[in-house]
């Protein structure tokens, strides 16, 4: 009969065991995943139970069929490590563990310190306090995953009904690991069929995109937006390849959550490492194959994309894949998408998602075979509508347009006008030099003609050297204005294979209504006052019209200038330029004066306009240049260094020969390069602004100090700005005049020009300042120089060193 104590001590195990039973089903019901159960159960095991060890095994199918220990409580972790057991038949597989999983039984060992099969780990049982041990197989889906090691402290404990309700919840646990299992397969089949949805939306998508594209833009765009609004995707751009090494390929579309993701990647495609990444990944484009990237599993210890992979997680980019495209056989660049999930773009993704790809580039092919098509159509219609020679309308475009306009005219009831102009003599060009030079000579007459006549009239080529100009509305007085015009802008000859060459033209004007109705009374009526305008001094007439002595004057005025520049009628005067911060004088600009011989000393207003048009504006920017460095000679001679500042216009920026004619007027003075400083207005500079920055680089590779005059009326832009290899900014005086009488708001704009200067290490100057108060103001606002009548009025070369011994800025 059981002793009391006996009977006590089974009551005991009993209940550990039903405890265990109770808390390993209370943690199935609670379980998420498979590690956190295993866990669970093991401390249940230990903590509520009251046993001294419980571990979780799994078998593994290696050589030595080592068993990992995955779960345990009781004991600490390095205690478990320390274990090494196994599952196969030998003497570190001969433990309760081991002959569990390879028997698939329950193993029990009374006694750790009597059992020969636990020998190798009595020592360590021993000092963890455990005497006996049992195990039990898991059997997860028919196959044995491992073994579930439960440790108590006395031996010979597990009796029969508490080894059965301890297999039963070694059972519950296998039921329970198998659930998970199956819920956990279920999970990802439904993210599977998820992302196979997302990626069969994404073909349907592009293809949809693809019917009702325009252009290949905004197909692109839209295809980016589809991927990310549409099919969940984090981010998507696409990226055309371009022949730069440093930057092989350029975005053209996104759509997503980019924060600055993409300039990171062209920066770090820049570098040795990206070029070294990017010679690997063209590789596997150009096999055919995408690119795909897990950024946690692939890139955590990958070298070669390591520098982008906390960018990419930051912005919760997880999965990238790459896919090519290719338009006519070639690889045009690639589709790129990321995505939160870390098991994107699985094998099935992968064909949908490159099937779409395919299908974009196939749009793509077809938008440009439709732009081909579309310009081979405007091509032929350009032939039938254009002059080959000058790309302008030709006759037949010409009576079309007219009939147009008189139509409009005709229920507008308003006046329109048709010029019609006879230019050089092109056949004996071509008698002489040849029809090639006969046709640059043509060609260089409409470039000049198209900037005379303006983008609100039309301009046509009708003949040989014949052009006519319609003039969409407008009459009599109009009409000769513009006559004049193209005069001017024909008057200086044209330099063909070293000859001057004259262009003038004779110009006829017939107007509707008065001139006749249709198309073809006002063209035979302009060209019947054409032929009145070469019997007239003035070069144009009206059909049955007269002289115009506005266009005579301009025209004598023009060829006194000519003389004048020849004849040396011109001089400087130079107005000086002030120090603010020492108020002393620390240069001077030469500004030039027409001494003429019946209206005397004219200003610069009175000519200069005048010869920018008639193609003189260079040859008197020559005559300054000299003028001025004999001028700084004189000064050097007495001992004064300061330089002058001379303006270059937008014609002497386009002047082949500019740096060859300053280096010679420089040479004949002997002058260094800091005594001239050489002004170019903004306007100037933003008429061709690549061509105007090789120029001033040439400038400044002379060592000479360049100036924008006249900024803030010129539109540069701020990154066009740090482009120029300039010294200092001039402000307009438009803003620097009304300072002191317009609220402020010109001193504000001349306050942030001086800021924006300093912060490009540029100098200031300050023209118009013309009083006190305006100085002292610039002066607060840290303006280097000022220049204006306050200062001094432009004053003689020969009277500026008695001016200055008499100022207050010496």
């Amino acid at each position: 009969m059981p002793t009391t104590s006996s009977t006590s001590q089974e009551h005991l195990c009993l209940n550990r065991a039903l405890r265990t039973l109770s808390g390993c089903n209370r943690a199935l019901l609670r379980a998420e995943d498979e590690a956190t159960l295993l866990q669970d159960i093991c401390r249940v095991i230990v903590e509520q139970a009251g046993y001294r060890l419980a571990w979780v095994g799994r078998a593994e199918h290696d050589p030595a069929q080592t068993v990992t220990p995955v779960a345990h409580a009781g004991v600490e972790q390095a205690y478990v490590d320390s274990l090494n057991i196994s599952w196969a038949d030998n003497e570190r597989g001969h433990g309760p563990s081991g002959t569990a999983i390879r028997t698939g039984q329950l193993s029990l060992t009374h006694n750790l310190l009597t059992d020969p099969n636990t020998a190798p780990w009595r020592e360590g049982a021993t000092a963890h306090g455990i005497a006996s041990v049992m195990s039990l197989p898991l059997r997860v889906e028919g196959e044995i995953f491992g073994a579930l090691g439960i440790g108590a402290p006395e031996p010979d404990a597990f009796g029969p009904q508490e080894m059965e309700l301890l297999s039963e919840a070694a059972e519950d646990l296998a039921f329970g690991i198998e659930t998970l299992r199956s819920k956990a397969r279920r999970a990802q089949a439904e993210q599977e069929i998820q992302r196979l949805n997302r990626a069969l939306s994404t073909r349907v998508a592009v293809n949809h995109a693809l019917i009702h594209a325009d252009d290949e833009p905004s197909l692109l765009k839209e295809v980016c937006r589809v991927l990310v609004q549409d099919c969940s995707y984090r981010l998507a751009w696409v990226a055309y390849r371009q022949d730069n090494p440093t930057e092989p390929y350029h975005y053209v579309a996104y759509a997503g959550f980019e924060e600055g993701f993409l300039d990171l990647a062209q920066a770090w495609m820049s570098g040795e490492e990206g070029q070294t990444f990017m010679r690997r990944f063209d590789a596997t484009l150009e096999s055919g194959q995408p690119y795909v990237k897990q950024v946690m599993r692939d890139a955590v210890n990958a070298a070669d994309t390591a520098a982008l992979r906390d960018e990419a997680l930051k912005r919760g980019y997880v999965s990238f894949i790459s896919l090519p495209l290719r338009v006519e056989g070639a690889l045009i660049g690639t589709l790129d998408i990321s995505a939160a999930e870390a098991d994107a773009f699985d094998e099935q993704e992968v064909e949908l998602l490159f099937a779409a790809a395919n299908d974009l580039g196939f749009g793509i092919a077809t938008l440009r075979t439709r732009r081909r098509a579309a310009e081979a159509e405007a091509t032929i219609r350009r032939m039938a509508y254009t002059d080959e020679l000058t790309g302008l309308p030709n006759r037949l475009r010409l009576r079309e347009l007219l009939e147009e306009a008189i139509a409009e005219a005709r229920q507008e009831h308003r006046a329109l006008g048709l010029l019609q102009l006879e230019v050089g003599r092109n056949q004996a060009i071509n008698e002489t030099l040849g029809y090639r030079e006969g046709d640059r000579l043509q060609q260089a007459i409409a470039a000049r003609l198209v900037l005379a006549v303006g983008a609100s009239n039309t301009l046509a080529h009708i003949g040989e050297s014949e052009y006519a100009v319609l003039m969409p509305s407008g009459g009599a007085e109009q009409a000769s204005q513009l006559a004049q015009k193209i005069l001017v802008a024909l008057y200086e000859p044209i330099d063909l294979s070293g000859l001057l060459l004259d262009t003038r033209a004779s110009i006829g004007i017939a107007l509707y209504p008065g001139h006749g109705t249709d198309p073809d009374a006002l063209i035979r009526r302009s060209a019947s006052a054409m032929d009145q305008a070469k019997r007239s001094s003035t070069g144009y007439a009206l059909f049955q019209g007269g002289l115009d002595r506005e266009c005579a004057q301009h025209l004598t005025l023009m060829s006194e200038l000519r003389r004048a520049i020849d004849g040396n009628q011109l001089l400087l005067h130079y107005q000086p330029k002030l120090q603010i911060a020492t108020n002393t004088v620390c240069g001077s600009e030469a500004l030039v004066r027409w001494q003429h011989p019946q209206h005397g000393l004219l200003p610069p207003n009175d000519f200069i306009k005048l010869a920018e048009n008639a193609g003189l504006i260079t040859p008197l920017t020559y005559w300054v240049l000299d003028a001025a460095l004999g001028q700084s000679y004189a000064w050097h001679q007495e001992g004064d260094p300061r330089p002058i500042s001379i303006n270059l216009s937008a014609h002497d920026l386009r002047d082949p020969k500019l740096l060859e004619r300053i280096r010679g007027a420089f040479s004949t003075w002997g002058a260094e390069p800091d005594w001239i400083e050489f002004e170019l207005t903004e306007s100037a500079l933003m008429e061709d602004p690549v061509a105007a920055l090789e120029t001033l680089t040439q400038l400044k590779n002379l060592d000479s100090r360049l100036t924008i005059d006249d900024f803030g009326t010129g539109y540069s832009s701020l990154a066009y700005l740090q482009k120029l290899p300039v010294d200092s900014l001039k402000i307009d005086q438009s803003f620097v005049i009304p300072m002191l009488s317009d609220d402020d708001d010109s001193a504000k704009i001349v306050r942030s020009i001086v800021e924006l200067a300093h912060n490009l290490d540029l100098e200031v100057v300050a023209e118009g300042v013309e009083n006190q108060e305006t100085l002292t103001r610039l002066g607060n606002f840290g303006c280097d120089i000022a220049q204006g009548f306050s200062i001094s009025q432009p004053i003689p070369g020969n009277s500026f060193r008695n001016w200055e011994a008499l100022s207050s800025w010496h």
